[in-house]
């Protein structure tokens, strides 16, 4: 799924009312990718010759067992994500994607303060 204006407007605005700390020059995205059967090895040719990998892109992929067959480690603006996303639902094997956008509730000060209590 590729992420819609209205949804990142959301995100914003959360965000902002519960004082969580996100990052919009380094996203970091994890992107889980359903296949059709037996198309694992053209999904990922496809990937290698849009140089989506070679690039760095895509920073990680890694085939997967479970109700999806590829997760993908993605990061950039989101509007760079968004495109890489929309690109790869052009495949033709793709059945269908799921986008988790990470984003940290705590900061790492405030989680240590916190178990130090």
């Amino acid at each position: 799924m590729g992420l819609r204006r209205t949804a990142g407007a959301n995100i914003i605005k959360t965000t902002k009312q519960h004082n969580i700390i996100m990052s919009y020059k380094d996203n970091r995205v994890y992107v889980l990718v359903e296949i059709q059967p037996g198309k694992e090895q053209e999904f990922v040719d496809e990937v290698l010759s849009k140089g989506l990998i070679i690039d760095s892109k895509i920073e990680r992929m890694d085939f997967v067992h479970g109700s999806f067959d590829f997760v993908l480690m993605l990061y950039g603006t989101m509007e760079n994500i968004d495109r890489r996303i929309m690109e790869m639902r052009k495949f033709p094997y793709v059945r269908r994607t799921e986008t988790l956008i990470c984003f940290e509730l705590l900061s790492w000060e405030g989680l240590s303060g916190r178990l130090n209590e």
